[in-house]
């Protein structure tokens, strides 16, 4: 019996390292091998080039998932809620709190009262809390 497997995995290999892809506009074989793949020559990267790509394309995700923050400055005393972890998001509520703010620090964290603990948690991971009414 034919072990069906070895063919499968070499393609599904051989079209992993042969994909372009979309931040490099490169193929991994081409960028480590500094061959094509399909094509017996020579292949030179232009590294300064890639990373500047990158670079702006990192610019362009951050600019466009700020556009949808909206900004809020928290101060001692205001309530927040603090993001429960993603791996148990079924298992567990999606936020946790209320939390009193003890303190605000200058690089994006606040300091929050959770009854025994004092945590510092990045303001990315916290959310002001309305009641509601």
């Amino acid at each position: 019996m034919e072990d069906p497997w070895s063919g499968i995995l070499s393609a599904t290999m051989f079209a992993i390292r042969s994909t372009v892809h979309t931040t490099t506009q490169h193929t991994p074989m081409q960028l480590v091998f500094g061959r094509d793949s399909f094509l017996n020559i020579s292949h030179d990267a232009n590294w300064k080039f890639i990373k500047e790509r990158k670079q702006r394309l990192i610019k362009i995700n951050n600019q466009r998932e700020n556009r949808k923050r909206i900004p809020y400055k928290y101060e001692i005393g205001d309530k927040v809620i603090v993001k429960g972890e993603q791996s148990a998001k079924y298992a567990n509520a999606a936020y946790k709190g209320p939390y009193t703010v003890t303190a605000v620090n200058n690089n994006g964290t606040v300091r929050i009262d959770m009854g025994i603990i004092n945590d510092v948690i990045n303001i990315r991971n916290v959310h002001p809390y309305r009641m509601k009414k």
